[in-house]
């Protein structure tokens, strides 16, 4: 079992970024859902970067 160091954070925040920024692209009508968007980008961002970081050490 390993354990958080503060290098594997260096990879989400980017990641949250990128996906609030992705699904923040996205036409919508109004800024309530907008912000639901870029909400749940982060979030998905966020998800990939933690399976990354987690993934990665036991693919090597």
């Amino acid at each position: 079992m390993t354990y958080f160091t503060i290098s594997d954070f260096i990879l989400i925040i980017p990641m949250a970024l990128a996906g609030a920024l992705f699904l923040g692209a996205i036409p919508c009508a109004s800024h309530f859902r907008n912000n639901v968007l870029r909400a749940c980008g982060a979030l998905v961002g966020v998800l990939v970067a933690f399976l990354l970081v987690e993934g990665l050490p036991a693919l090597i």
